[in-house]
């Protein structure tokens, strides 16, 4: 149980060189860097398979956030953390490594070489490791997490498998019905009402961008680009209409109550980036031919 929970140990293992190396990896679990290789995924890899990345990261999060609230897990006391952007949100299962694993370990699944899996492993160890180097999560916050993922990602791989593709042969509309009745379940369900906003907002991504993904071939039939300097383009104007497309909402979306601009927000992003980015890349001849 000790070992479980004293993270005393990492304090003589910081220094000035791991601690920048650390730091960027535990960037690579927080939502910024999820919201860069999601849309860059879905446009430059492959739409179908980032569109199932997308589903198992947007429900990993949500079912991560209500486990948090569920058990009201203390993280590790505040003088071992380097990190001040975790606020007062609770620790087990480390968000980090759950969703982090249900990421790259998918991603592994979706590409099906051996080199997939190393990165994953790498990277996902590297991540989990820096939330105790960090002092934000103890182990046991880190195998619950993992452990929740390994249990996540076994249930998509059936959901999704060749054998059954329950998830594929749901007819949209059935879909989109679940998906908005499940965020009004989850928004009365859950543990603590004023920390909710944020994952039931994850609804209305999950319902744009399985709008979007399921309109997208029939209005615009985007193929990824195969030149790198397409590539390089298709991210770039990408991102920065994104960019755009926040700014000029922002005020807009001020004027509704929190939780109602936190869905239309996230709902924004994934009809931008299932849909209207698509068409701006056939605008400027950035697609692949068919």
């Amino acid at each position: 149980m000790n070992l479980l929970h004293d993270i005393s140990w990492v304090v003589p293992l910081r220094n000035d060189l791991l601690t920048p190396i650390f730091q960027f990896f535990t960037w690579l679990g927080y939502p910024t860097f999820m919201m860069l290789i999601l849309p860059l995924g879905y446009w430059l890899w492959g739409k179908d398979k980032f569109t199932r990345v997308a589903i198992v990261v947007i429900i990993s999060t949500i079912l991560n956030a209500f486990l948090k609230d569920f058990w009201e897990n203390p993280r590790p006391d505040l003088m071992f953390r380097l990190d001040g952007q975790v606020g007062q949100s609770f620790g087990m299962p480390s968000g980090h490594a759950q969703v982090s694993a249900a990421l790259w370990f998918w991603v592994a699944y979706e590409v099906r070489k051996i080199w997939a899996w190393i990165v994953a492993t790498v990277v996902v160890s590297g991540i989990c490791f820096s939330r105790i180097y960090l002092g934000i999560h103890d182990l046991e916050d880190i195998l619950v997490g993992l452990s929740i993922a390994a249990i996540s990602l076994f249930l998509f791989s059936i959901l999704f498998g060749q054998k059954l593709k329950i998830l594929n042969q749901v007819p949209l509309w059935c879909w989109l019905i679940f998906i908005v009745l499940s965020g009004f379940f989850v928004n009365s369900a859950w543990p603590n009402a004023e920390h909710s906003m944020g994952a039931v907002a994850l609804f209305g991504l999950l319902f744009s961008w399985s709008t979007g993904a399921a309109i997208e071939p029939m209005l615009v039939d985007f193929k990824p680009a195969k030149r790198v300097w397409k590539m390089i383009l298709i991210a770039i104007i990408g991102i920065t209409g994104l960019m755009l497309l926040f700014t000029a909402a922002k005020p807009v979306l001020n004027l509704f109550e929190p939780l109602l601009a936190a869905t239309f927000r996230s709902a924004l992003l994934g009809i931008y980036i299932t849909l209207v980015a698509p068409v701006l890349f056939k605008l400027c001849k950035l697609s692949s031919p068919s």
